[in-house]
């Protein structure tokens, strides 16, 4: 996706591309799945689905777009327009751009996107639909072309220095050119539903991008925001607008955050609802301030993303290089490791998701983080919910992976969970898969069992550790297998909502008579302590332990603020804490606030913590708001 790599303003997050891709995804996917030859529909539903899926600064603008088009639409109350009527109505929807955000910036997609539809007013009457459409699309290359020169921050073309046009604009002109080139009939798949799937770039896409400064723009903010908001009777979107901007104009002396932007249209189940998009270093203040004109305690959806962390992702080095590793490794990769800490030569066993809606399994090796928001978002309302259920692989799709590894000519060093079929089949289908290989093969792979659930993120690093620095698989092998026995510790923060679904469904999980409150947290995990001897939980009885209750608090807050202080209190003197992954439940910014109460307590981390949002998997297994926090024990 080209967007991607130009993307430098407002921070070079790479994800202008996704971010609008999302926004027209799903909405164009429900057009051609229940199609209707009245406009009004057609306008209505694609507004209300382009607000909801928008996301990012980016979508949240191109969704203005749509709602102000499908304003202008019903301002006609017509079941068909003319082109010319059409037209006019693009020519409206320019003018009413500038209200998408606050402070309107010269150079970017919300000024291309309305001085293309301004521009056709003085082109007049439109013979066809293809005169229309180019035209459109000539404007809208020739203000793409301006932005280097119009963009300008603290005194500074930064598109210019860059040597870039402006992401989001070039997204905008995307879309004009696919209409036109439709329109000639040059993308017959165009209507094919299946065509709006989640793609990857491309090796040759990905080459062929010009080089482009990235370092041009920075933002003291650090996670992007938004929240879709059902409106109680009589609340506007200007009533909404005011109370953000009160908190993020230039007057104010401690800003909530910048890049703001908001669309409102009307809701499909009634009343109106508003999206508003912001850069902010306190996620929850933001939606604090939104909560009274919601007419639901859940907001319709939420979105945090650290944008720091996505920075890296997509202009770091967040390759590891493990091609000249002695052996390669297996396990739930792709599925738990931080978005930092990935490799070509990592290999992941599937797993699947199963929703109940449709009883199709989804490999989760390939959901995106927007669909996993989206899903997540979809669980936290009883009229969207679904149930799914995880599925293992069987033993040839097993055998396969394993076989792509040992290709590779080199042992692979395999990561299971448990070998009891009680607790999960996954690890008896990869001795069932290891056991169809030839002998000689089976003698290339050793397969590590550490006992501790979903947890294997942290011995997955662990492994890639000691194969970046050319170790044996039996020395990572012997280290793995250490850790997991006496230096491993884990803490999980469940919400009352999670735990009253496991209540239900295994109560012999939980200590006799337990009871959690609405809105608690109970944090489940083991004793903070190296363990020796006696101590060390023999493998087959870790399984027991991941619910083994530590406390629970009237709320997050309160469970944060009794782990920190066991989590001080057990570790001896000169004992610390390394190799920390928090996990999180769509809220970074929960795991980033947890960081910093243990080292405002004293409690001393080696290396810097890695926080990020869980996968796919985490829509069956918990909650939003949910986290888990891993560490090893140093010292």
């Amino acid at each position: 996706d080209p967007t991607k790599r130009i993307n430098v303003f407002p921070i070079a997050d790479g994800d202008t591309g996704a971010n609008m891709k999302v926004c027209l995804k799903l909405p164009t996917r429900n057009l051609l799945l229940d199609p209707d030859d009245n406009i009004l529909a057609v306008a209505s539903n694609m507004a209300a689905d382009v607000l909801l899926n928008g996301q990012g600064n980016s979508g949240t603008i191109l969704s203005h777009f749509f709602v102000s088009l499908a304003e202008e639409i019903r301002a006609l109350a017509k079941d068909q327009l003319s082109i010319d009527e059409f037209a006019s109505c693009l020519v409206n929807t320019g003018d009413k751009m500038s209200g998408a955000v606050p402070n309107p910036v010269e150079g970017t997609l919300l000024s291309v996107s309305r001085d293309a539809c301004l521009k056709l007013k003085e082109a007049g009457h439109f013979e066809t639909l293809h005169d229309f459409l180019q035209a459109w699309h000539a404007h809208a290359q020739k203000e793409l072309r301006k932005t280097p020169d119009q963009l300008i921050v603290d005194g500074v073309k930064v598109l210019e220095k860059a040597g870039v046009v402006d992401s989001g604009a070039a997204g905008f002109v995307y879309c004009v050119e696919g209409m036109w080139l439709a329109a000639q009939g040059k993308l017959p798949e165009a209507t094919d539903v299946n065509l709006f799937k989640t793609v990857k770039m491309s090796a040759d896409e990905d080459a062929s991008m010009p080089n482009v400064d990235h370092t041009v723009t920075d933002s003291k903010y650090q996670f992007c925001t938004e929240a879709v908001v059902l409106l109680k009777d009589g609340v506007t979107k200007d009533q909404v607008m005011e109370t953000i901007h009160q908190c993020t104009n230039s007057n104010c002396s401690c800003p909530l955050g910048d890049s703001v932007a908001c669309v409102g249209a009307p809701a499909k189940e009634g009343g109106d609802m508003v999206k508003i998009h912001i850069h902010t270093n306190n996620p929850q203040e933001f939606f604090d301030k939104l909560q009274p004109f919601s007419r639901d305690p859940v907001f319709k959806k939420e979105k945090v993303e650290d944008m720091f962390v996505m920075r890296e992702q997509m202009h770091g080095d967040t390759i590891v290089d493990l091609s000249d590793a002695k052996f390669s490794i297996m396990g739930m990769c792709e599925m738990t490791l931080p978005p930092l800490e990935k490799s070509q030569d990592l290999f992941t066993l599937p797993v699947f998701m199963v929703p109940s809606s449709t009883q199709e399994p989804i490999d989760i090796r390939f959901s995106t983080d927007a669909e996993t928001t989206a899903v997540l978002n979809q669980q936290r309302h009883k009229s969207t919910a679904i149930r799914y259920t995880t599925a293992s692989s069987n033993p040839m799709q097993m055998k396969i992976e394993l076989l792509s590894a040992l290709a590779k000519g080199k042992p692979v060093l395999v990561l299971i969970f448990s070998k009891d079929k009680r607790v999960s089949v996954f690890g008896q289908n990869v001795l069932k898969a290891i056991a169809m290989l030839e002998p000689e093969q089976q003698a290339m792979i050793k397969v590590l069992c550490h006992g501790w659930g979903f947890y294997e993120a942290a011995f997955l690093m662990e492994a890639m550790k000691f194969a970046k620095e050319g170790k044996t698989i039996d020395e990572a092998y012997e280290a793995c297998d250490d850790f997991a026995s006496r230096t491993f510790g884990f803490v999980n923060f469940v919400s009352s909502q999670t735990v009253q679904k496991l209540l239900a469904w295994r109560p012999g999980l939980f200590p006799s008579g337990f009871q959690v409150k609405d809105g608690g947290f109970t944090a489940f995990g083991i004793p903070a302590m190296v363990r020796e001897g006696d101590s060390i939980i023999p493998v087959e009885a870790r399984a027991g332990k991941l619910m083994n209750v530590l406390g629970s608090g009237d709320s997050l807050e309160a469970s944060f603020d009794m782990e920190v202080k066991r989590l001080k209190d057990s570790l001896k003197p000169g004992q610390k804490l390394g190799q920390v992954l928090v996990q999180c439940v769509g809220r970074p910014d929960y795991g980033h606030n947890f960081i910093q109460k243990l080292k405002g307590a004293g409690v001393e981390i080696v290396g810097n913590p890695i926080v990020y949002n869980a996968g796919f998997m985490a829509v069956a297994m918990s909650s939003w708001g949910e986290m888990t926090f891993l560490y090893r024990i140093i010292g």
